[in-house]
């Protein structure tokens, strides 16, 4: 027998989870010989439809990354999403040591997307934030399956409960176990971050921006995450070193009055005074010199940089009046931005060039400051043999 297909295009190989309300597939593309599979939610129930339909709007439902599209069917409501290409966090945490930069840049990465996901029903984020649902890439960013189980005991949850359930995955990321609990969490968390966490599993959050500006308003997160952190510094004076510093023409012209008189020249300068005492109104204006920095020189695909100018110009009274950013690759340019700073999330493989062009109040421009940036491709998602399985563990 054929196996069923949704829409005429979703191709079901395996069911992964039945109730009364919903059905969870895992499918590919009908027809194809692509290997790429996909989570496929079927809800059935009416109730549930009428109260999850406000939050997969079109304009909600890009607050969960990974979802492809949704469509109404045969009065089902359908969820398809892509498959997470990282480790479960049970098999992550069991598998790793983590560096406390890891366990920094997990919970960063949880928080930062629960904002926009708190958006939704409380009921959704709370089954998204089951560590089953929940896979780990480049060992710091939290990504989630939407593997939607719901039961009619998740439906009447409130914004207490995501925060609980959001406070008992920060214990597992600092204790390295999802079956941490609250003593074994504690001896392993920085006693700055505990409060914080201990709230959490209170329900006192009802907002998950308060308890992101919480998290970032530590010490903690600002050696290991901010701007300032020592990881940056690094970074920032590698950038510097690498991008080469312009004299001006007065410093150039010192320079060169200093080799003639090593050279023997000095009588030359004394015969003709006008030279020492040249007219300085002659140098109108000295071009500004572009300077930046990157917070990364080599990422995955998928992943951020961001780029901070930090040019000036020498002279006094003189400033940065314009700011031309050009993202190339293979001599061909992609991305062009005026802005001052600016943050590029780079979705190819490859090496590309970022530079940048200043121009003063007089629209005189800088010499280009440039850097490399090496972007790795993503680990290829391996084939699942047996995705039942795979996806209940």
């Amino acid at each position: 027998m054929d196996n069923r297909v949704i829409a005429e295009k979703y191709e079901i190989i395996n069911a992964l989870f039945s109730n009364e309300l919903q059905s969870i597939y895992l499918a590919k593309i009908s027809g194809s010989e692509d290997p790429k599979q996909y989570i496929v939610n079927e809800f059935k129930d009416a109730d549930t439809i009428y109260s999850m339909k406000d939050s997969f709007s079109k304009e909600k439902c890009h607050y969960i990354r990974n979802i492809v599209e949704t469509f109404y069917e045969n009065f089902c409501f359908y969820v398809v999403c892509n498959i997470c290409s990282g480790p479960a966090m049970e098999a992550f945490l069991s598998d790793n040591t983590l560096r406390l930069t890891d366990k920094m840049f997990l919970t960063d990465s949880l928080l930062s997307q629960l904002i926009d996901m708190e958006k939704l029903s409380p009921f959704i984020v709370y089954s998204l934030c089951d560590t089953d649902n929940i896979a780990i890439t480049n060992r710091k960013n939290i990504c989630f399956n939407c593997n939607l189980k719901f039961t009619p005991e998740i439906l009447p949850v409130s914004r207490k409960d995501v925060s609980k359930r959001v406070g008992e995955l920060i214990c597992a990321i600092f204790s390295n176990t999802v079956a941490a609990d609250m003593n074994y969490a504690k001896d392993n968390m920085p006693p700055a971050l505990f409060p914080i966490v201990q709230s959490c599993l209170e329900g006192k959050y009802e907002s998950m921006a308060k308890l992101y500006n919480d998290f970032k308003s530590l010490l903690l997160y600002s050696v290991f995450m901010g701007s300032g952190s020592v990881d940056n510094q690094i970074r920032a004076n590698y950038q510097k070193a690498k991008v080469r510093r312009k004299l001006s023409p007065i410093k150039r012209l010192a320079a060169l009055v200093l080799v003639l008189l090593i050279a023997g020249g000095a009588w030359m300068l004394v015969k003709d005074w006008d030279l020492l005492t040249f007219n300085r109104a002659a140098v109108t204006n000295t071009k500004p010199a572009a300077e930046f920095t990157a917070s990364n020189i080599r990422v995955y695909e998928g992943e951020k940089v961001v780029f901070t100018n930090e040019s000036a110009d020498p002279d006094e009274g003189d400033s940065i009046k314009s700011n031309l950013w050009v993202i190339s690759k293979a001599g061909n340019p992609i991305f062009s931005s005026k802005r001052q700073n600016i943050a590029y999330t780079f979705v190819d493989p490859g090496e590309f060039e970022v530079s940048l062009v200043v121009t003063d109040s007089h629209d005189e421009a800088s010499e280009p400051a440039k850097v490399l940036i090496e972007v790795l491709p993503k680990l290829e998602l391996p084939v699942i043999e047996e995705p039942g399985e795979e996806f209940n563990k």
